[in-house]
């Protein structure tokens, strides 16, 4: 094999193996926040729907209180 194809042969593989670590490392950042987000919302639902669970007998909702104008 000729030095110039040789060349071209490693500069072909190593953009490959760029692409391919720039692709896996976008993935998997892609993974960690997406998973975070779901995460986040669920939990965020729960607690919500627990706390408006919990709470709908003893505290009236804001919007039926005589006094939220003050």
């Amino acid at each position: 094999m000729e030095l110039e194809s040789a060349v071209a042969v490693t500069w072909i593989v190593s953009i490959l193996v760029w692409a391919l670590a720039a692709f896996v490392a976008l993935f998997l950042s892609y993974l960690v926040i997406r998973l975070g987000v779901f995460h986040g919302l669920r939990a965020h639902t729960r607690w919500v729907d627990e706390g408006k669970d919990r709470h709908q007998d003893t505290v009236e909702p804001y919007r039926l209180r005589e006094d939220h104008r003050r």
